[in-house]
């Protein structure tokens, strides 16, 4: 499925544990469509993966399956491998509309690589949205602004959807050891004075960042931040 794309490389080898960010969408699927994606394995991290738009519906090898509505969230272990797939719903296949997500894949520590696949469903009323002085946010993982997140990891981190108001400023703290990312979705934000056009993955380090907007543009960024696991972590090839 197009989209932004993929976004790695040298970024998310400074990253542990994430290993890999894809914003599919914004896009529009015509009307009898087939854009989605279709059964393929995984094996030894986790996939994260939050809708913005649209409804997906999501089966898997072990007999998961829920469907994906905006606002909420799956969390799929892959451990010892897992075959899923990720569609539309038969409703948004036929009559068509736009569709957008999220999905992060996160390492897992070596000694739970072999642990048994599974799936989650993370519905939107888990997380719902928190005002905050200068926007919202929703907290998938980790705890912000004082309320944990309903996803649950082996590895340490925190994983949330910031919307920010023009103008405005969010800051959070980063615990001594951990690594800190923006990705601006729509948008672009200024951290500690350098802009971050939207588009773009900012990885942050010390002990606080702090986002504002930009060109008068209100933007939606995806923060994160995590200790590194220091787990083997190829992506190429069949995983």
């Amino acid at each position: 499925m197009p989209g932004r794309g993929q976004r790695g490389g040298d970024a998310f080898r400074a990253m542990d544990p994430f290993l890999l960010m894809d914003h599919f969408g914004p896009l529009h699927i015509p009307p009898g469509s087939d854009a989605g994606f279709p059964p393929h394995p995984h094996r030894g991290f986790q996939t994260l993966t939050y809708l913005i738009q649209g409804a997906f519906r999501h089966r898997d090898s072990t007999g998961g399956h829920g469907t994906l509505r905006p606002g909420g969230a799956q969390l799929m272990t892959a451990g010892s491998g897992i075959v899923h797939e990720e569609m539309p719903v038969p409703e948004q296949q036929a009559a068509g509309g736009p569709i957008e997500g999220v999905q992060l894949w996160i390492n897992l520590p070596k000694a739970d690589k072999g642990m048994r696949p599974g799936y989650e469903d993370l519905q939107p009323e888990a997380m719902p949205w928190r005002a905050f002085e200068w926007g919202r946010i929703r907290g998938l993982a980790g705890t912000w602004l004082g309320v944990e997140g309903p996803a649950r990891t082996p590895a340490a981190i925190g994983y949330a959807h910031v919307e920010l108001e023009p103008g405005g400023a969010f800051e959070h703290p980063l615990p001594e050891g951990w690594t800190a990312a923006v990705a601006t979705l729509h948008g672009g934000v200024d951290i500690e004075g350098r802009p971050v056009p939207e588009g773009s993955v900012a990885v942050l380090g010390g002990r606080r960042g702090a986002g504002g907007s930009r060109a008068g543009q209100a933007p939606a960024s995806w923060c994160w931040r995590a200790a590194p696991c220091r787990s083997p972590s190829p992506i190429t090839g069949p995983s």
